[in-house]
């Protein structure tokens, strides 16, 4: 299981320089689906990060067999007070709950300012087996904290893999 996962934005020409330098690493290179310019590098290898300016992420739970191919769906969640704990019960349970999924893992953000800040991550085989899951009871459960409001901070992006 990984037990870190970082990730940075940057153009093509930036990104691949980095994939190039460390050829070790295990790289994902994704796009954002909504923000076609918007590219993402994720370091899927476990170590430390290399990236000078990363969002770093530290696993908190994954599925069993949690295997990052295909396509990403990322969410961030940010509550305040008692919604937190009831946040990281239902990213549980989420993650336990039958899907088609890939594979998912529920990550902290390594960051004091956002140390409330929770992210789902999981991955998907292709848009409609995504969309299935969005409109399954699992992901209703979700829909509570998917809304901005004063006491909520909510963020998705769906990134398909560039080859």
């Amino acid at each position: 299981m990984l037990t870190k996962i970082s990730l940075t934005f940057g153009s093509r020409q930036i990104l691949q320089s980095i994939i190039d330098k460390y050829p070790e690493r295990h790289f994902k290179l994704m796009q954002a689906t909504t923000h076609t310019r918007k590219l993402a590098l994720f370091d899927l290898s476990g170590k430390d990060t290399i990236f000078q300016s990363p969002v770093k992420l530290t696993t908190l739970d994954s599925t069993l067999d949690a295997q990052l191919n295909g396509m990403f769906y990322y969410q961030s969640f940010q509550v305040n007070g008692d919604r937190q704990k009831l946040l990281y019960n239902t990213l549980q349970k989420v993650l336990t709950e039958p899907a088609d999924m890939n594979g998912g893992y529920m990550l902290s953000v390594d960051n004091k300012a956002e140390a409330t800040t929770l992210v789902l991550l999981t991955a998907w085989a292709d848009f409609e087996a995504l969309t299935a899951w969005k409109e399954s009871e699992t992901f209703t459960s979700l829909k509570n904290f998917t809304s901005m409001g004063s006491d909520n901070s909510y963020y998705d992006e769906i990134y398909k893999p560039i080859f």
